[in-house]
């Protein structure tokens, strides 16, 4: 790697860039798991995740953990840092990158490109188990959705099927209440006139009575005895 970086091949950090001669490091392996291992994550320790009740899910989760999730075993030499190894030769054209790869590879027996490429297809596998878990969440949530929703909709027509059922009885009442108020003004009505009515006639009567007497007080002097 110091002969790619004196060649003005590869570009390294300043965190990188050697103090001494002393501080060297005495391999290629050394120069190599130095580059790949600066910024690359520890490997992913089997840990089971957290069962996230279903409707609820984690976004922005770890390559790592996803990693662990799929029991991915950890590799000798991880794809991340055989891509870290080819951003550092992205100066250089393709063939001269994949080329410096292999010298690499061929200089140090500590790792092989096999190993990063293992890593990447067991990764990749991972993440399509990933994905697949995520298409069955999501569809595992449309239809505990849909079948809410129907449960729903159930319960909306049980609820409006019995307050129409409320109303009608309640429209029902409020007709039966109409009509016997009606009748019993009617009644009333009909009784206050019926009294008035037997009033007028008594009163016919009385006056009727009252002329018949003061005729024969007529009949004999009209006039009224002392004493009374």
């Amino acid at each position: 790697m110091r002969a790619l970086q004196k060649a003005g091949l590869v570009q390294l950090d300043e965190a990188e860039q050697p103090v001494d001669e002393a501080a060297v490091p005495a391999s290629v392996s050394d120069v190599v798991m130095d580059t790949a291992s600066a910024d690359t994550p520890p490997a992913p320790v089997a840990e089971a995740a957290p069962q996230q009740p279903l409707g609820e899910l984690v976004e922005q989760r770890p390559f790592e953990q996803i990693y662990a999730d799929q029991a991915v075993a950890a590799a000798p030499f991880s794809a991340e840092k055989l891509l870290k190894i080819l951003d550092g030769l992205a100066a250089l054209e393709p063939p001269a990158r994949i080329a410096a790869v292999r010298a690499l590879d061929a200089a140090d027996d500590a790792w092989t490109i096999d190993d990063a490429l293992l890593d990447a297809e067991r990764k990749s596998r991972a993440l399509l188990g990933a994905r697949s878990q995520l298409e069955q969440h999501a569809r595992a949530a449309l239809e505990q959705a849909r079948a809410a929703v129907t449960e729903r909709d159930q319960r909306q027509q049980d609820a409006v099927g019995r307050i129409r059922s409320q109303i009608a009885d309640l429209e029902a009442l409020l007709e039966r209440e109409v009509t016997r108020a009606t009748e019993e003004k009617s009644a009333l009505e009909n009784a206050a006139r019926a009294t008035k009515e037997a009033c007028l006639r008594e009163v016919a009567r009385l006056d009727a009575e009252s002329e018949r007497l003061k005729r024969l007080a007529a009949t004999f002097g009209g006039g009224a005895h002392p004493g009374t």
